[in-house]
């Protein structure tokens, strides 16, 4: 039996102005070559240099951290530079001596010899037929010596410009327009002469960025963000933001004014960018969009994720005192220190859109919570009316805290059997849910992972006096830069498209209403199955139903284990210590305590462990611990909104299952015979989109008729409903 009823004249809360939000994060080279419209790689020669404090393995082709976290490292300036090729006689190389400024830590060095240089950007320079491209570079010289620049591809050359340099580093700069369309174009420098010319830094835009901003971002890029309707954008990061060392921890001050003068910023994402979407870029496009920003700051210490380093005091007011001037560039008036460096950068006015300040980023322990403290006393005293966000449950240590950042990375069964999750939280501290997304199973971002992010979100629609702000994360990847997948736009050099879960955040926020109202759902589930081998802490695996041993003081036993690791795994972990016994799903990177009970624990203790379908029973020393049952998944999610302006009623439902279900549809307001209903679904649930098919899985909307109370929901589908009433209210 299914069975809607909504009480639209029952509130349950106003909806939140801010509940969606972007999060940008520099991964998947999401930044340059991507939103940010640089189109040559490697534009200030540095990104094969080994980050301070980094040894890097030939071999292996890895830099490992001065706290011992290895990660590849491709492109080593010791035997390549990345981006850049000569042809014909021309010879390059690196300099450390003679760089463009002191935060230049390389030049490029070329004898050209009749020959060239080329740049071939992102996997290809994309250019258009008419389209005008900004070209600029640092160069010097000995002797006057001609370079010609130029755009050329398969079908020779689309335009070119010869500049005659000479003397000491200047800025060189020319419009190019291309005469021809090629995604495979390339950057070309040419020289008759043989002296050597010193490259300090080059840069290749297109002119048509959003707003026409000369540093700006890439157009078509922005307009999928803006069709999501943002309220908020959160950035830097991320992970990006704490780095894997005390010399790659993010500092604002190295992301302003002229993007030839920033220091370059070697990420964990195994890539350098030049900082060129910096502090100031990120203000200026939330101020452009109308949307609040988000600002992220290192609170002192590095990624917990990988071999930690906790910084030291001194470090830490260094990184507090960046924060705090942060803070100042955006918020201050012109005649200010820091008001003064931002209308030096060409913004005379505040940026009046930063909203909120992040402490931190995914850290957690008394090692954040005693950071968290400093900054946020110091910082909320001085800025009173921005809004700061913590990103572990500082409230139960005792501390002041006003938002929680909550991160859920798990499979679709995970986000839809915690839709729910808000349904109890006490009141009090908000829920920011700054990133989400469905990871295992469906990398590529499938029609199952929208289904139960959306189911998720049916529960957050329902508690929007306590979740007021959601991100899907990440938010871009470059198709030939993967570091993380599913992404919610994936692109390259000139084309993108989107996932099912960037319909799903577009049709949700696209329909509001101005409150929610009472909705109750009457339908059946489908029971859950669980599998997966038996595994203790020294290794030793177990398969079938049954599982015994006889074990120490400290039990931890894995059973319905994927044998999956890091953001696939998905396992049920018993841990039983200090007489107190818990049983956790791991799930991804997320985790759910299924059960909790006291027990008593012998210095040797007998256990078994008997599982099912979607059961477990958990026996120590002949005692029955845990005996518990996972809950059914329900067909059908759901939440409704009124809006009044409009006179409509907003429902919205998500049928997780894969059977067509006819529900019947009741309403304490009369409505009119038809509603306009979007639908995502497809004609299975791992549907995706590609290149190929941009639209295998896209919403269609559609007028239905509400004929004797009853409402037809297609299998594995995500729908928005909306009803108009009679004009009661």
């Amino acid at each position: 039996m299914y069975n809607i009823r909504i009480n639209a004249k029952e509130k349950l809360t106003d909806v939140s102005d801010s509940l969606y939000g972007l999060f940008f994060e520099d991964i998947n080279r999401a930044g340059d070559g991507g939103l940010y419209a640089e189109l040559l790689r490697n534009r200030a020669f540095e990104d094969g240099v080994i980050p301070e404090g980094c040894r890097y393995d030939p071999t292996s082709r890895t830099i490992t951290s001065p706290t011992g976290w290895t990660t590849s490292f491709d492109g080593c300036e010791d035997e390549e530079i990345t981006g850049w090729e000569a042809s014909g006689s021309a010879v390059m190389t690196l300099t450390s001596q003679g760089t463009l400024n002191p935060n230049r830590k390389r030049a490029l060095c070329v004898k050209f010899n009749g020959g060239s240089i080329r740049n071939t950007g992102f996997n290809g320079i994309s250019v258009e037929k008419g389209k005008s491209y900004r070209f600029y570079m640092f160069a010097k010289c000995t002797v006057p010596t001609d370079i010609t620049v130029s755009l050329a591809g398969g079908e020779g050359t689309y335009s070119s410009y010869t500049f005659t340099a000479e003397g000491d580093y200047k800025k060189y700069e020319c419009e190019l327009v291309s005469c021809g369309e090629d995604h495979n174009a390339w950057l070309s420098l040419h020289s008759p002469s043989d002296s050597q010319v010193t490259l300090g830094f080059v840069s290749l835009f297109p002119k048509d960025t959003f707003m026409g901003r000369e540093n700006g971002l890439r157009a078509d890029l922005v307009q999928r963000l803006l069709s999501l309707r943002p309220a908020f954008l959160r950035f830097p990061g991320g992970c990006i933001v704490e780095g894997f060392s005390r010399e790659t921890a993010y500092r604002f001050k190295d992301t302003i004014g002229p993007v030839w003068e920033r220091r370059s910023h070697c990420l964990l994402w195994n890539y350098t960018t030049t900082n060129g979407l910096g502090f100031h870029e990120y203000l200026q496009f939330c101020e452009d969009a109308g949307i609040d920003a988000m600002y992220v700051c290192n609170c002192g210490m590095s990624c917990q994720g990988r071999c930690p380093d906790y910084f030291d005091d001194d470090l830490i007011n260094e990184l507090l005192e960046d924060a705090e001037q942060a803070i100042l560039y955006a918020l201050s008036p012109a005649d200010t220190p820091w008001g003064a460096k931002r209308a030096a950068n060409g913004h005379p006015l505040p940026f009046d859109r930063l909203r909120y300040i992040e402490i931190g980023n995914e850290n957690w322990g008394e090692e954040y919570f005693k950071r968290y403290d400093k900054f946020y006393k110091r910082l909320k005293k001085r800025f009173g009316q921005l809004t700061f966000i913590a990103t572990d449950h500082t409230e139960k240590a005792g501390l002041d805290t006003e938002y929680v950042d909550e991160h859920f990375y798990s499979n679709p069964l995970f986000f839809a059997a915690n839709a729910g999750m808000y349904d109890s939280l006490p009141k009090g501290i908000k829920i920011y849910c700054g990133e989400y997304a469905s990871t295992i199973g469906c990398k590529e971002g499938t029609l199952y992972g929208a289904l139960g992010e959306a189911a998720f979100l049916t529960g957050v629609e329902r508690n929007q006096d306590r979740v007021t702000m959601t991100s899907y994360a990440p938010l871009l990847k470059n198709v030939n830069h993967v570091s993380w997948e599913p992404d919610l736009i994936a692109f390259d050099n000139y084309r993108s498209f989107v996932i099912p879960s960037y319909h799903v955040l577009k049709m949700f926020a696209e329909n509001r209403g101005e409150y929610v109202c009472r909705c109750d759902i009457v339908t059946e589930s489908t029971r859950r199955t669980e599998s997966g081998c038996f595994m203790t802490e020294d290794g030793r695996k177990t398969f079938g139903e049954n599982f015994s041993s006889v074990e120490n003081d400290k039990i931890h036993i894995r059973f319905w284990d994927k044998e999956t690791a890091g953001e696939d795994q998905d396992h049920y972990d018993w841990i039983a210590e200090n007489n107190k016994s818990s049983v956790i799903h791991y799930n991804g990177w997320s985790q759910e305590v299924i059960c909790e009970a006291p027990c008593e624990i012998r210095e040797r203790n007998r256990v078994e462990i008997t599982t099912r379908a979607d059961s477990f029973r958990i026996t120590l020393n002949g005692i029955t611990v845990h005996e518990h049952t996972l809950p059914p998944i329900p067909d059908l999610f759901g939440v409704s909104s009124v809006d009044s302006e409009k006179s409509e009623i907003i429902l919205k439902i998500v049928n997780f299952s894969e059977k067509r279900i006819t529900a019947d549809l009741a309403c304490d307001l009369p409505l009119k015979g038809t509603a306009r209903v979007t639908v995502l679904t497809a004609a299975e649930k791992n549907a995706k989109n590609s290149f190929e098919e941009p639209d295998a899985v896209c919403p269609q909307t559609i007028t239905v008729t509400l004929k004797d109370g009853t409402l037809s929901v297609p299998p594995v589908s995500v729908n928005v409903i909306c009803m108009e009433t009679e004009g009661q209210r």
